[in-house]
């Protein structure tokens, strides 16, 4: 499934004459920006579910770099993340890239090692973002199913006959027929090949049976 989401690049600094820089220039560089003065301020204002990434200042009052980072973390934000730092700041972002952030530069950034790790960032996000609206898509599929069709579309797919199925499961062999050919309507697949592939994949992209 395809999205026309398209990626934004988050600013978060306190420092105004440098969000209205970055800003300014990445607009012209064609990313769409969004510019937050504090971490509560991207916590409460931004759509963490749009792909994308945040650029972020280490230190900043009430709630900096790192602390916002872990914030993340704990929310369940997977949005990658730039840090900028002062010299006197390495330490702490590297204390940062080894909590997961993407990279670090010093400030000011070199504008095109600044794109390159944004270009970078964002395409990682996006491949995050595909695969979870393909879950989406998957896991919406399996709820059109009714509970005895789930339990015959699991049994199926391990290769299991219509007779061995209505016998584990005390039905007629004529019930089992006619759950299976809903799943396979249901769930657009041909044979019990592809609704093994799509079980796998709902695993993988979504949740386990």
């Amino acid at each position: 499934m395809k999205t026309t989401v398209h990626p934004l690049v988050r600013l978060v600094d306190d420092d105004v004459g440098v969000r209205e820089a970055l800003t300014a220039f990445l607009q012209m560089a064609d990313y769409e920006t969004a510019a937050f003065a504090s971490a509560a301020d991207f916590l409460n204002a931004d759509d963490h579910d749009r792909p994308g990434c945040v650029v972020l200042d280490v230190r900043m009052p009430d709630m900096n770099g790192l602390e916002l980072q872990a914030e993340m973390k704990r929310r369940g934000i997977v949005l990658p993340v730039i840090f900028l730092s002062a010299h006197g700041d390495i330490e702490m972002a590297a204390e940062a890239v080894r909590a997961g952030a993407k990279n670090f530069l010093v400030k000011p950034p070199k504008p095109e090692k600044l794109t390159a790790l944004i270009d970078e960032a964002v395409a990682e996000c996006e491949v995050l973002y595909r695969n979870r609206v393909y879950g989406v898509k998957l896991e919406a599929l399996w709820t059109t199913l009714t509970a005895a069709e789930k339990q015959v579309a699991v049994m199926v797919a391990k290769g299991l006959t219509n007779a061995v199925v209505a016998d584990a499961l005390g039905v007629a062999e004529r019930t089992v027929r006619s759950h299976r050919e809903a799943v396979y309507r249901k769930l657009d697949v041909e044979n019990a090949v592809e609704l093994g592939d799509f079980l796998r994949e709902k695993a993988a992209y979504g949740s386990a049976v």
